[in-house]
């Protein structure tokens, strides 16, 4: 229970940290994104129910960041980053034997997945409610770029949430059997 809310407390930091991070000039200033990482690390290692509490937090709090309005018509609304965190969540919770088997890289195939579904979610969104699509390689590196950087940083976020004092973050593999 413990580690679940410290897990909590981690998104809600990673929320505010990845606000004050500079945009990453090499892939044509897309911002980091963390708490992806976070939520795929939640959802692999939770279960279902804390699994959708995360969600629901997860989804409010990245709504509330980025609500986008413009004028008077909101473009990305409250309500559609929880329900998917919801429905990636559910989809992980299959693959959650093999990462509680010690499978750090599905955690790591996880987050930039998710990180690159959010992202192309957010601009789909933006596009419908603007009527008229326009893509271009800035566009791109804005929507691969920190999917691609958030699959490189997820094995970073895996040992460190690992090695947390407070007993294994994760079950490892030992004598052929899980271990706590």
């Amino acid at each position: 229970m413990i580690r679940a809310l410290v897990l909590f407390a981690a998104v809600y930091l990673a929320l505010i940290a990845q606000e004050f991070l500079p945009p990453l000039a090499f892939l044509g200033g897309a911002h980091l994104l963390l708490v992806p990482a976070l939520f795929c690390y939640g959802a692999l290692w939770l279960s279902f129910p804390a699994m959708l509490g995360l969600a629901l937090y997860t989804g409010l709090l990245s709504d509330l960041a980025f609500l986008h309005v413009v004028g008077d018509r909101v473009e990305i609304g409250l309500g559609w980053s929880i329900l998917f965190y919801v429905l990636v969540g559910t989809a992980l919770q299959p693959l959650r034997p093999f990462f509680l088997a010690g499978r750090w890289e599905v955690h790591c195939l996880a987050s930039g997945a998710v990180t690159l579904l959010l992202l192309l979610g957010q601009y789909l969104m933006v596009c419908l409610r603007r009527g008229s699509f326009l893509f271009d390689w800035t566009i791109f590196w804005h929507i691969v770029g920190p999917a691609v950087v958030a699959l490189l940083l997820a094995p970073l976020v895996y040992f460190i949430l690992r090695i947390l004092p407070g007993g294994a973050w994760t079950p490892t593999r030992r004598g052929g059997g899980l271990t706590r």
